[in-house]
């Protein structure tokens, strides 16, 4: 059983994967859309100060799209001050459009998804065949359970 978590765990990362990115013109953009800017060194530059690293890639969700510029959400990662856990906060950025070199837009990858869904189905439904076989020898006594521990404690002690 535990060598079927460890499995299930190892699949999990690859869920990421039912995602993937196309590159599209400003003029598709619309607010609320999950969007990667690839930026400008100067762009990343001014963004380097609100960020904390200077950024080359940009990803997050679209807030606003304005004339000049656009907002983004992107995560943010910090450390707690005590111990050693890491959060994930989400900050907006404002991006000048001309320092965007090239926009994509995140959808779902249709082909990876059913890969992964019915990769997982065949590893369910193995391990459940597996669970229901059992294992030569170890089948139970028959009538219903194993031995009642009393009675064999009560032959014992006379």
């Amino acid at each position: 059983m535990q060598r079927s978590l460890v499995l299930l765990a190892l699949i999990g990362p690859f869920a990421a994967g039912c995602y993937s990115y196309a590159r599209v013109q400003p003029a598709e953009l619309g607010a609320g859309l999950d969007v990667r800017a690839r930026l400008s060194a100067a762009a990343s530059d001014n963004i380097a100060p609100l960020l904390g690293t200077a950024p080359r890639l940009l990803t997050g969700k679209l807030i606003a799209d304005g004339d000049e510029s656009v907002i983004m959400e992107v995560p943010t990662v910090t450390q707690a001050e005590i111990g050693s856990t890491v959060q994930t906060l989400h900050q907006r950025v404002t991006v000048p459009k001309n320092g965007v070199i090239e926009w994509e837009i995140r959808t779902l990858n249709r082909a990876r998804t059913y890969a992964l869904v019915g990769g997982g189905v065949a590893v369910a439904v193995a391990l459940l065949v597996k669970a229901l076989q059992g294992e030569p020898g170890s089948e139970r006594l028959p009538g219903g359970g194993d031995l009642d521990s009393r009675v064999l404690l009560f032959r014992l002690g006379r």
